[in-house]
């Protein structure tokens, strides 16, 4: 009985994080280059404002690898226009307050230490898995559509258009690259813009992306930057089939585990209540 107290309290909650989470409102207005830091004199509201106590402990206290996994992670879930302004101190503190409701709610519907610690494990992570899921998916469409921007890039530089130029006018494009792209334009204001990409993907921590900000730097100071391109969007393309090739072929290893548990292990179990029912029915009326 108190198992099942404890499972529906564990349920209600994530239920409420759920919804707190998928309906809270947020501004899709992030600047993507933003320090992300906590800036205590600026104005917060809703959840934010309310946990902005937990922000200096927070910040003072969490480690600096963990902080720069949600920050990054962050960033691409903004990318997607989500999470809005929030930066990893603050959703730091967020996970922060929902393990301690997770306990406290664990604590009062079952009463049991245990119990209450594996509700606080709900709420340290189940925000984290939300937004990790959105920031994997923009991630993958992010480098999935890369090699066609590049080679775009490319395609306008051998008509006789600058770098600067043919990034500009690729911004265009209605992609997750031409979108990120575009939000590099709005803050190089002034800059230039090869050196704002690469800060920006600095901030992105993704491979694919520092290394083609750092190739297009060395294009754009060299001499032949049309047959570089060409060569560099050759390069990228090439990594992705890699990429993809070797994807494809931890499919199947990765299939096996599942497969077992939903093919083998309920035949298995099948076959030994009809061989083993008998007997045990034998033994029980000797």
């Amino acid at each position: 009985m108190q198992a099942l107290i404890f499972l529906t309290g564990i349920a209600s909650f994530a239920l409420v994080i759920y919804l707190t989470l998928e309906w809270a409102p947020s501004i899709p207005t992030g600047r993507l280059a933003e320090t992300l830091s906590p800036d205590y004199s600026a104005p917060q509201s809703g959840w934010r404002r309310s946990l902005s106590v937990l922000d200096k402990p927070v910040s003072r206290w969490t480690p600096a690898g963990f902080l720069r996994k949600t920050r990054a992670d962050l960033y691409w879930a903004q990318v997607s226009d989500r999470w809005g302004d929030w930066n990893e101190i603050q959703f730091t503190s967020l996970r922060f307050a929902l393990a301690v409701a997770g306990l406290g709610l664990g604590m009062v519907a079952v009463g049991e230490p245990v119990f209450a610690l594996v509700g606080a494990i709900v709420g340290f992570q189940y925000p984290a898995m939300r937004m990790g899921g959105v920031a994997r998916r923009t991630r993958r469409q992010f480098i999935a559509q890369l090699p066609e921007y590049v080679q775009l890039v490319s395609a306008q530089m051998s008509a006789n258009v600058s770098m600067e130029e043919a990034l500009r006018r690729t911004a265009q494009a209605q992609s997750m690259v031409g979108k990120w792209m575009r939000k590099v334009l709005q803050m190089a204001q002034g800059r230039n813009l090869i050196e704002q990409m690469q800060r920006e993907a600095q901030e992105t921590q993704l491979p694919e992306l520092i290394g083609m900000a750092v190739q297009l730097e060395f294009i754009r100071r060299g001499t032949a930057q049309q047959e570089l391109m060409g060569q560099l969007a050759t390069s990228i393309a090439a990594d992705y089939i890699g990429a993809a090739e070797q994807r494809a072929e931890k499919v199947g290893s990765e299939l096996v585990i599942p497969m077992v548990i939903f093919y083998f292990l309920p035949f298995l179990a099948t076959l030994l209540v009809v061989i083993g029912w008998p007997i045990v029915s034998g033994l029980g009326s000797m």
